[in-house]
């Protein structure tokens, strides 16, 4: 099975690095955040292979891979692998509809 490729929605890549900086300041430290980078990083790139890891959501192009307290949301769109967002599941989840479809 061929690797399918990941591509980070605009909203997705200014949201987790908002998130990144958060605990930068919070923390004083990068150390989480980078932590934190590594495990998305990872979970994405196992998605590549087992596009199927995530579980359906009631929009049936959309799954969502739960890592620790963060969601990470993705679209399958033929050999792309579209991620949404990666969601704090501590967050409001009314403002999760806003970014997806």
């Amino acid at each position: 099975m061929a690797k399918k490729r990941i591509v980070w929605s605009k909203e997705a890549r200014a949201d987790f690095k908002a998130t990144l900086e958060f605990y930068n300041e919070r923390n004083g430290s990068s150390t989480y955040s980078r932590k934190l980078a590594n495990q998305v990083f990872k979970a994405t790139e196992n998605l590549q292979t087992n596009n199927h890891l995530g579980i359906s959501t009631s929009d049936p192009d959309v799954r969502v891979l739960i890592k620790d307290t963060f969601s990470i949301f993705y679209e399958l769109k033929g050999e792309i692998i579209l991620v949404l967002i990666i969601w704090d599941s501590r967050r409001n989840p009314d403002e999760l509809k806003k970014y997806l479809p």
